[in-house]
């Protein structure tokens, strides 16, 4: 028997009933991020709930960190008084009552599966399952993924259609795949939640620092216009149109803007991951910071002309909003979670032709030369506002915790 049943087998009986209830509890899962901080944007999200949810603790619910592993399934995790996370020494397997909820925060797509014996026990002992929905697209595109990580995925969905009381979608987009997905398979259909992300960086547990390369690169964005692209290196953020682009930029015009790329080395790109690296224009004009904090990058979005977001295919979008956050204008592929957003800052393009994405391009940096307008964006207090409400946890309008949209100036 291997270790994840010799666990679930040894604790099957007790999972339920902690025998002090005095409020209901979040029970919320942080399990890749109390491990490993990717610091990709689904990171920054989970950051940025969980930290807004652990401030709320006390107010009428208690806010629980929970976390499994590929040995032993959802224990509590330690938080001290900030809210930082870590592993317990002692694990003590997680038990309910009538009331509690457990919510699906964090991406655990490899794990979550594993533990469906002690969702369905949670859940006969009068526990709910919430489940946040990033997005499918390993189901939708698996050529774009490892097939470890649809393998996964489709697992992970499967727990949605049979064990999720409430699926909550970052967009509305996102939520009608969800619905489509479950109604294709005939499954039960899970109540459809939807959560607004935030947009201020700041309330994210923000990393800090500034390397040697990103002063100097910032030192000659006062002087040439730059173009940013935030997102891991993988099949589809569309690194590879945006690099013939440049190229033909750089052939044709030399004023033609910088290249900024911010994301990690990703899956199935190793051949344009060695194209970047060994350009000729690498540390000249064409630049990749693989680590970046989260300081950097603010100090990046405020310096750049703006934002390129060459992506196929997102369940919403964060550096538009980001974007936005900074008053900067972006040149975006014509999607309709794109559109959903409605920011007054966004260009579309939809033609990855070299010629006609570098036309795009310099329209960006041209109509950079003005101020981006103004727009009204939700704050991560206003995010988890709704995630509360939408959770039967707060009733929003009874609850004043500031302004829920902040305008970006």
């Amino acid at each position: 028997m291997g270790a994840r049943q010799a666990w679930l087998w040894r604790n099957r009986a007790i999972f339920g009933g902690t025998g002090a209830v005095v409020g209901p509890r979040l029970l919320v899962d942080v399990s890749a991020i109390i491990r490993h901080d990717a610091q990709t944007g689904i990171q920054r999200v989970v950051r940025a709930v969980w930290s807004e949810l652990y401030r709320r603790r006390g107010a009428g619910f208690d806010v629980i960190p929970v976390y499994a592993t590929s040995k032993h399934g959802y224990c509590y995790a330690v938080a001290d008084h900030d809210g930082k996370l870590s592993p317990a020494v002692v694990l003590e397997p997680v038990r309910v009552d009538a009331g509690d909820k457990f919510l699906g925060l964090d991406l655990s797509a490899h794990l979550l599966p594993k533990y469906r014996q002690q969702l369905r026990a949670w859940r006969n002992h009068g526990a709910t399952v919430h489940l946040i929905v990033y997005d499918l697209l390993p189901l939708q595109r698996p050529a774009w993924f490892t097939d470890s990580a649809v393998s996964n995925f489709r697992k992970w969905f499967d727990v949605v259609k049979t064990e999720a009381d409430q699926a909550i979608c970052i967009s509305n987009q996102v939520r009608e795949d969800v619905r489509k997905g479950i109604e294709l398979h005939g499954a039960r259909m899970p109540a459809l939640g939807r959560l607004q992300l935030g947009a201020d960086i700041a309330a994210t547990i923000p990393s800090s620092g500034v390397c040697d390369d990103l002063r100097r690169i910032l030192d000659y964005t006062r002087f040439r216009p730059a173009v940013l692209m935030v997102g891991t290196v993988e099949p589809r953020k569309g690194y590879e149109a945006a690099l013939r682009a440049f190229d033909h930029l750089w052939h044709e015009r030399a004023d033609a803007p910088d290249l900024i790329i911010v994301g990690k080395p990703g899956w199935k790109t190793p051949a344009l991951q060695a194209d970047i690296r060994s350009h000729k224009e690498f540390g000249r004009r064409l630049h990749w910071f693989d680590q970046m904090s989260d300081e950097g990058l603010c100090l990046l979005y405020d310096s750049c002309s703006g934002l390129l977001m060459a992506s196929r295919g997102e369940g919403w979008g964060l550096p538009l909003v980001e974007a936005a956050m900074h008053r900067r204008f972006v040149l975006a592929r014509d999607l309709p979670v794109f559109r959903e957003q409605g920011l007054p800052n966004i260009l579309y393009f939809s033609d990855d032709r070299p010629e006609a994405l570098a036309s795009e391009v310099t329209r960006l940096v041209e109509v950079s030369n003005t101020a981006a307008p103004a727009a009204e964006l939700q704050t991560w207090a206003g995010c988890v506002d709704g995630l509360l409400e939408t959770l039967g946890l707060i009733n929003r309008s009874e609850v004043s915790q500031g302004p829920l949209l902040r305008i970006a100036s």
